[in-house]
């Protein structure tokens, strides 16, 4: 005889709830969260690595002052070392805060990826 959606197993929930977490999509995964406690605790690592991304999309840098100027200053045909680790020193802010930012949100991926794969182990 078949399973039933009741009979819906850890393994299955923890591979939805990623899309559970932003649609509460079906119902067996609902009833399934009600009676087990790893999967609730689960489901609250996967809403908080949803809100923290949220909040990424949120955070605004803004350059410094000088860095179009300073932009517009590198020569065009300039393909010095020189010229590009002057750049890099004057603006180093403004490439650091890029690369924090991007450097979160592959930090943020990693754990939800990372957590999938356990959960599928």
């Amino acid at each position: 005889m078949g399973r039933t959606m009741a009979d819906i197993r850890c393994e299955e929930v923890r591979e939805m709830l990623p899309a559970y977490a932003e649609d509460e999509l079906t119902f067996p995964v609902r009833r399934h969260l009600g009676s087990c406690g790893d999967c609730r605790a689960e489901l609250v690592r996967y809403e908080e690595i949803a809100s923290g991304l949220s909040a990424l999309a949120t955070v605004q840098l803004n350059p410094p002052v000088g860095l179009l100027p300073a932009l517009r200053s590198i020569p065009e045909e300039s393909g010095r070392v020189d010229d590009l680790v002057g750049h890099f020193l004057r603006n180093r802010a403004a490439y650091l805060g890029g690369a924090a930012v991007v450097a979160a949100g592959a930090a943020g991926a990693a754990l939800w990826r990372s957590r999938r794969r356990l959960a599928t182990a």
